[in-house]
């Protein structure tokens, strides 16, 4: 993982800064593996919510309700159970899961704490932009407090997945900010890349 500084970010041009979450404020590796054998009895579910997202990558459900109740219907068929038994795993197993083994097993990126004053002394306003919920919570589980941000945001609670146009601009709205004076980093091209590169916003791979 690339370690960022200051010297990276051209803070005269800069007014704004989107972070994604996962892989880039905290190195994920190994991370599907432990979700996989720390729940093996509901293992089908977890790969059906990830075929879901393989399958819908970068759409605009229009709604969080709408983007999960879709999810909640492919993972009951795909796996035979109800919609309510299908919200139950997602909301009261899998996302505390996640949360514990990100407790356990996982720290904030070592760059992350100090270019975060940095850029808040800049008066640059900071925001995240995650493709799973619970953003908060994530944050706080691997040491990150969710102060440094204006906005902890996630997709799915927007209605979309990355690389989503709708929601970029929805969270350009919120920070008030236009795409030439805002900055997206993130771990991956084809999700947090593409979604800046189709507002007009720059983009920094770590």
């Amino acid at each position: 993982m690339k370690h960022l500084t200051i010297a990276d970010i051209d803070c005269k041009e800069t007014q704004a800064i989107v972070f994604d979450l996962d892989g880039t404020l905290y190195n994920k590796r190994f991370l599907p593996m432990r979700l996989l054998f720390s729940d093996l009895k509901h293992c089908r579910l977890l790969l059906a919510e990830r075929q879901f997202r393989k399958q819908h990558y970068g759409e605009f459900f229009g709604s969080k309700s709408s983007f999960y109740n879709a999810l909640y219907q492919h993972i009951a068929k795909k796996c035979g159970i109800t919609v309510v038994e299908a919200e139950q795993w997602y909301e009261d197993k899998y996302m505390p899961l996640t949360i514990d083994i990100l407790k356990n097993h996982y720290k904030v990126a070592s760059y992350c704490v100090p270019l975060l004053f940095e850029l808040q002394k800049q008066g640059i306003k900071l925001a995240v932009l995650s493709d799973y919920g619970y953003v908060e919570e994530k944050m706080q589980a691997i040491g990150l407090s969710p102060v440094f941000f204006k906005i902890c945001a996630s997709c799915p609670d927007m209605g979309g997945l990355k690389p989503n146009q709708e929601v970029m601009q929805m969270l350009l709205q919120k920070l008030n900010t236009e795409p030439e004076h805002t900055l997206m980093i993130g771990d991956r091209f084809d999700t947090d890349g593409l979604s800046a590169q189709r507002c007009g916003i720059k983009f920094l791979k770590v």
